[in-house]
């Protein structure tokens, strides 16, 4: 029902790219989960791993197969009449064969060393390992999206300020001209204050395609045309956040998929070892088999049957030590899998603390560049009151916009990578960040 929701709100997305559609990331998360295609191999492998369970079980089932023969054409044994009779044949014509001929074949594994066993709790852990991936895929690709989205909303932001400082530059150089006309500037001050206008306008031009290629690369994670026209609704702003690293530690071990996904390779790994070891157990299975044969299907009376009921055992004495090298070569792969465990446990307590570590970074320097904001503003609005008055020169002016610039693009970069560190906190602690 969830998918259906978001589904129908896809549907006008794709039919009215000339209306711009409102989307909050949650709603681009679920856009995304339902059209990306690497979702929808990753939910294939499941349904793939449920067949494989099924096959497993299935192989502790009798199987039964019936076979017919129609003989078409044949040529039979011919000897000599050992006792020939005046006038009769000096030959014998021997026809052991029936035209035609049904068998009935049961078979019932009793004994296969555990092999069947083995077998169905191995692809019953393969499919836990494909949901796993499945929602390992889905969590990634939901990041992707959030670090898309906030990308658009952050370089939309910069382009502001680019637009705001393109149009301060631009104010200054019409007071610098009027202030010219006046005498009260030399003609150096008025090309100082044209050239900082005309640098300024390739910033401007750089943030817009900023916006551009950010919101291409969102749509593209969400599947829609590069032609429909999105609007986002969901705007980055700092939300203090308390994190304890010792408690996301624990929750990283806990939760994290890749982590759970090792200890399934672990598990498999162990039960490949018992499975080489079931090659040195006999194999007893139950058979049954019937046969019904005749030459004439308008004569079923005549017809002969036979059956049997038998007990097979096998077993393979020698087979040149094959056996044994496949034990020693699983039980190898398991030590491998022991030690990627416990790297992969290292790796991700390593991650969980850099992200921790990052957030804590970008926060302090969200308080620190907003203070700075805060006073470059006001430093700006007096420059150009001063500089309406001529107490400053165009120098001084354009420099202190140029720190107000720096400072607001500053902050928009602290703000931009504590959103962006706050979902990957919830990342490496194994969150799910979507609906």
């Amino acid at each position: 029902m969830q998918s259906f929701k978001y589904l129908i709100l896809l549907l006008p997305l794709l039919a009215m790219a000339g209306t711009p559609q409102q989307l909050t990331i949650d709603e681009s998360i679920q856009i995304a989960l339902n059209r990306n295609p690497s979702i929808k191999i990753a939910d294939g492998k499941i349904k793939d791993a449920r067949q494989t369970v099924y096959q497993a079980i299935g192989s502790a089932l009798p199987s039964v197969g019936l076979q017919t023969t129609k003989i078409i054409d044949e040529k039979v044994q011919v000897i000599a009449n050992p006792f020939p009779s005046p006038g009769g044949p000096t030959t014998l014509e021997l026809d052991f064969t029936m035209d035609y001929q049904y068998d009935l074949r049961v078979s019932q594994p009793l004994f296969t060393g555990g092999k069947i066993a083995l077998g169905t709790l191995m692809a019953r852990k393969g499919v836990d390992l494909a949901r796993s991936q499945y929602m390992q895929e889905k969590n990634n690709l939901s990041y992707q999206v959030i670090q898309a989205y906030l990308g658009v909303l952050v370089a939309k932001e910069f382009l502001l300020v680019a637009e705001d400082g393109y149009g301060t530059a631009q104010e200054f150089f019409e007071i610098s001209k009027l202030l010219y006309g006046q005498g009260m500037i030399s003609k150096l001050d008025l090309l100082q204050a044209e050239v900082q206008a005309a640098n300024l306008l390739p910033q401007k031009t750089q943030a817009a395609n900023g916006v551009t290629m950010a919101m291409a690369g969102l749509k593209m994670l969400l599947g829609v045309n590069s032609e429909t026209e999105i609007s986002l609704t969901d705007k980055i702003s700092y939300v203090p956040t308390h994190y304890d690293l010792e408690t996301l530690k624990v929750q990283a071990l806990a939760n994290r998929a890749e982590l759970q996904q090792m200890d399934l390779s672990r598990s498999l790994s162990s039960l490949n070892v018992n499975m080489a070891r079931s090659d040195f157990l006999p194999m007893v299975a139950l058979s049954y088999s019937y046969s019904l044969a005749g030459n004439d299907l308008d004569q079923y009376s005549d017809w002969d049957d036979s059956r049997m009921l038998a007990v097979r055992l096998s077993y393979d004495l020698f087979n040149g030590g094959t056996r044994l090298s496949k034990v020693r070569q699983a039980q190898i792969a398991l030590r491998q899998t022991n030690y990627g465990y416990d790297a992969l446990k290292d790796a991700i307590l390593l991650e969980t603390e850099q992200t921790y570590l990052r957030l804590v970074e970008a926060e302090k320097s969200i308080l620190s560049q907003k203070k700075t904001v805060d006073q470059a503003s006001e430093a700006a609005r007096l420059a150009k009151i001063q500089f309406r008055e001529g107490t400053i020169t165009n120098l001084q002016a354009n420099q202190i916009q140029i720190n107000l610039t720096a400072a607001k693009a500053n902050y928009l970069q602290a703000l931009f990578t504590y959103a962006v560190a706050d979902a990957s906190i919830k990342k490496a602690t194994g969150t799910a960040l979507y609906n």
